[in-house]
């Protein structure tokens, strides 16, 4: 399982933009294990070329150019879409990949589109989002939920099931703290899991009891996708 595209995005972005790699780094860091990558720019708003498909190191030169403070990682879900702000066809097309990257002032957003193993980032423009809880607040409501579906789980006696394929580990870029990385790799690994489990119904005996090992997945795999856009979003 390759890490997500909007994470490795927001990741190498965040750390370009401090000078931390070049741009060339940053292109082969967001390629990873993909056969190409490049971008959609129909409205003009990072000003490529609106009738083709622009290279990514292009859009990367585009990017870096535009001076932007730092980039948030959004994995919007059904009735949660923080940090996004809009508008609606921004969040549309982010809420339908499950996944976005979004200027922290505003003004641009870019949704990735997986076309086999290559990825067509497509350029939005967006409001300005909510910036993310601290990663320190991230992991600790993490814990919580994990300590209280873990034991609605186990009172219920329905947290059975195969063990998921472990995710590629999250390689963040140059300059984030032992500790992000710490957080992203964990929260990586249950949303993996929570993904898997959430394919059945594990040892679920009544409906009851189905649907509420749904729901506490559900809790888990938010609060996970929560602690990894806060580590992946913040890098000072």
């Amino acid at each position: 399982m390759e890490s997500l595209p909007s994470v490795r995005m927001t990741a190498n972005l965040n750390s370009m933009i401090r000078r931390q790699q070049s741009i060339e780094q940053a292109e082969r860091a967001i390629l990873g294990s993909d056969v190409a990558h490049h971008v959609i720019d129909p409205s003009g708003a990072l000003g490529l070329d609106p009738l083709e498909a622009s290279p990514l190191d292009d859009a990367l030169e585009a990017l870096l150019g535009a001076e932007h403070e730092g980039w948030f990682l959004g994995l919007p879900l059904p009735g949660s879409l923080a940090p996004l702000r809009g508008p609606a066809d921004f969040n549309l097309a982010a809420l339908e990949q499950g996944e976005a990257v979004v200027a922290s002032t505003g003004d641009l957003g870019l949704v990735p589109i997986r076309i086999g193993r290559a990825v067509q980032w497509r350029i939005y423009p967006a409001e300005r989002p909510l910036a993310p809880s601290s990663p320190y607040d991230a992991e600790r409501a993490l814990n919580e939920v994990i300590i209280d579906a873990a034991a609605t789980l186990s009172r219920l006696d329905v947290a059975s099931g195969a063990r998921p394929d472990l995710p590629v580990a999250t390689q963040l870029a140059p300059g984030y703290s032992s500790h992000q990385r710490a957080i992203a790799e964990r929260a990586t690994r249950l949303l993996a899991a929570c993904d898997a489990a959430l394919m059945h119904d594990g040892a679920s005996i009544s409906s009851f009891e189905a649907d509420r090992r749904a729901q506490e997945l559900r809790r888990v795999r938010a609060r996970a996708g929560d602690a990894l856009g806060s580590a992946v979003s913040w890098l000072r």
